[in-house]
Formats: C-alpha cells, sequence, structure tokens
C-alpha cells in the first residue's frame, strides 16, 4: 500500500508525510535554482534575488544546488532515519551560513516585489527550512544505535574525513570572515556576498563530513559519501563548461585538481567500504 494511515500520521511509501513533502519542496526548490544558475544566467541579474556574478561563481552555485536536489529526495524517500541522522548538523551550518550572509548583505538583495520575489522567496525558504527539519525529526532517532549491516568504518577512512574536515572548515572560514584576501587565493573573481554564500558549501560539507567521521558502521553514511561524490562531480563539469571563466593561475589549477582529488579519494574510500560490506554480507 501507498499510502496508510497509524493515528493522526500519514505515510506514503513507508516515510512519514511531512518528510515527504519537506524533501519534494526542497528538491523542487533546488531544482530550479540549480537549472537558473547553470543554464538562464542572463535571467539572473535583477531578476533573482540579488545578483549573482561572476559567471564561476553562478555554476559553483549551480552544481551545488545539484547535490541539494539529491540530497532533499533521499531525505523524502528514506523511512530509516540511521541513514540520515548525518544530515542535521550540517543542514544547521550550510542554512545558518546562506541567513548569515543574507542578512549581513540584505542591502544587495532585491526586495521590491513588483519587480521581483525572490528575495523574499530566499529568505523564507532558509528560516524555515532548518525549523521545520528539527521538527520533521523522529523522537529518539538521534539516540538510536548504529547499524552493523555495513560493517567497519576503516581507520584510513576515518582520518581521511577527520582531515578534510578541517580543509573544508578552512576554506569556509576564510570565505565568511575575510572574503577580500580569499578574493586573492581564489580560482575566480569574488565579490564579498557571492563569498559567503559560497562559503555556506564549505561549512555544511566540514560539518557533514565530520559527521561521517563519528560514524561506526558504513551503512549509515554510504549516502552522504555518494552525495558528495555527486557535488564534486558536478562541480567537475563546472570546469568542462565554463574552464574558460577561471582566473589564468595557479590558484585555479589548485582548485581543479583538489576537487577531482577529493572525489577520487572518496570513490576509493566508497569502494573498498562496499567491498567489505559483501565480503561481512556473504559470512
Amino acid at each position: 500500500m501507498i499510502v496508510s494511515r497509524t493515528g493522526w500520521k500519514v505515510w506514503i511509501f513507508g516515510v512519514r508525510l511531512e518528510q515527504v513533502v519537506w524533501g519534494v519542496l526542497g528538491a523542487a526548490a533546488a531544482l530550479l535554482f540549480a537549472i537558473w544558475m547553470l543554464f538562464f544566467p542572463a535571467e539572473v541579474p535583477g531578476l533573482f534575488a540579488w545578483d549573482v556574478h561572476p559567471r564561476a561563481a553562478q555554476a559553483f552555485i549551480g552544481a551545488g544546488y545539484i547535490f541539494r536536489t539529491a540530497f532533499f529526495l533521499a531525505v523524502a524517500f528514506q523511512p530509516n532515519w540511521l541513514r540520515l541522522r548525518w544530515l542535521i548538523w550540517g543542514n544547521l551550518a550550510f542554512t545558518g551560513t546562506l541567513l548569515l550572509a543574507t542578512y549581513w548583505h540584505m542591502e544587495e538583495f532585491h526586495w521590491d516585489p513588483s519587480k521581483t520575489i525572490w528575495a523574499h522567496v530566499w529568505l523564507i525558504l532558509y528560516v524555515y527550512e532548518p525549523i521545520t527539519m528539527l521538527y520533521m525529526i523522529p523522537r529518539g532517532a538521534r539516540s538510536l544505535p548504529p547499524p552493523t549491516s555495513g560493517g567497519p568504518i576503516a581507520s584510513l577512512f576515518r582520518a581521511f574525513l577527520i582531515a578534510l574536515t578541517g580543509l573544508l572548515l578552512t576554506n569556509g572560514l576564510m570565505l565568511i570572515i575575510n572574503p577580500a584576501f580569499a578574493d586573492t587565493r581564489w580560482a575566480w573573481d569574488l565579490n564579498p556576498l557571492d563569498a559567503r554564500i559560497i562559503a555556506a558549501w564549505f561549512m555544511g560539507w566540514a560539518v557533514w563530513v565530520g559527521t561521517m567521521a563519528f560514524a561506526r558502521d558504513w551503512d549509515e553514511i554510504r549516502l552522504p559519501a555518494a552525495l558528495f561524490v555527486l557535488n564534486t562531480a558536478a562541480l567537475i563539469g563546472t570546469f568542462v563548461a565554463f574552464g574558460n571563466e577561471f582566473r589564468p593561475t595557479d590558484t585555479a589549477g589548485a582548485y581543479r585538481n583538489g576537487i577531482i582529488g577529493l572525489t577520487v579519494l572518496m570513490l576509493g574510500f566508497a569502494a573498498y567500504q562496499e567491498y567489505r560490506r559483501r565480503r561481512l554480507s556473504r559470512a
């Protein structure tokens, strides 16, 4: 049965209705932003919540929203919160950074509703998304014992996740606190507003990856590992499509090589964990 009811709660595909609604609405908004940033840049100035520039910044944000689309859909149809607990604190870091950037640079947003409504939509989305998430989490989900079906996390993989947490946090804090300095070391031109918006993905992933490092079982973090690869693969796609927008400097090369290297490492560790998982299932 697709739809069922237990008392006053409604379930769809074994998932609570409010979780499905949160995920589907979030995915719809994220997909809209991804398409807008990646494919309709001429429509951004004056119509989006703020003027995103240059083109490379639009591409980065668009790639990030490809990940966010998959993120929301994964939540919408996942009945087992043991596989979703990793997202809570990272999502608060992500949305909190976006709100910080929004309130910090409020005068740069387009608030005249006769011209565009997207600044208001943006603010409402990122105020209510984390609030509704907190009330959506099943009571006691964070204290449940971890699964034991995927096998333990390899010590080298855990070390990689810890090192990656520090790397992402370093970049995220630099973009928030000193975007002028970040501009001297970045792959494309940065302005303070876009730098702090871009920082949301670094801060979110710093906490998501840091949370992954605390996991005991691979099944608890298979999803975020796959989503991380999706995010970095989308960024690699921006190199191909918009590489001419990057500065012709060593910094741009380091950015490209760093993203590719992290993708390969995450894929390699995930493949190793899957190998161990299959061996465990046959034992």
